[in-house]
């Protein structure tokens, strides 16, 4: 039985070096991103100030996304707040993915809006990250007001913002 022992540790532990390099392969694609972005907005809750926000969604940025989308010829887009869209070509001139992709701000006489907008699904394995395709975080007055795009083009109206987004249907929380 002693003699089993050894053989059942170094078992083991291969198990778990390769369960980790799984792991950790998984958090550097693109897909992985938007899985660990996705349980992220899920633990946000109405109310947390900027700051737990930021902790709890991360700041991480993922320089050469492996098992990217889509191939093809680099190319760039704009997307619908006139902002460069971020690509996501094979190869190694991958450009990364950060968190958040991109935000905006907006002072009103209701007070400051800021929305961080957070890579999370897939729709088109175009190599093309759109607006669709992220979803916003809306901080008011530096307190979690709302995620998902049905309650921030709401928000937007009623504080008299005008805004373009992804068509009706993308999921949306308070």
């Amino acid at each position: 039985m002693r003699s089993g022992m050894p053989r059942l540790l170094s078992l083991s532990v291969g198990l778990l070096v390769s369960l980790e390099a799984c792991s950790s392969a998984t958090l550097q694609s693109a897909s992985g991103f938007r899985d660990e972005n996705r349980a992220n907005v899920e633990r946000l809750t109405t109310g947390m100030a900027r700051a737990e926000v930021i902790d709890i969604m991360g700041t991480r940025s993922l320089p050469s996304p492996l098992g990217t989308e889509a191939g093809g010829v680099a190319r760039t887009a704009r997307d619908t707040n006139a902002v460069t869209q971020v690509q996501i070509p094979l190869g190694a001139s991958a450009p990364s993915l950060y968190n958040p992709m991109r935000s905006a701000t907006w002072e009103t006489e209701g007070g400051t809006w800021e929305v961080l907008f957070y890579y999370v699904r897939l729709v088109a394995d175009d190599g093309v990250v759109t607006d669709d395709e992220l979803e916003p975080v809306v901080l008011r007055d530096g307190y979690l007001a709302g995620v998902g795009w049905t309650f921030w083009r709401e928000a937007a109206r009623e504080a008299g913002l005008s805004i373009t987004s992804p068509p009706e249907g993308t999921r949306s929380r308070p």
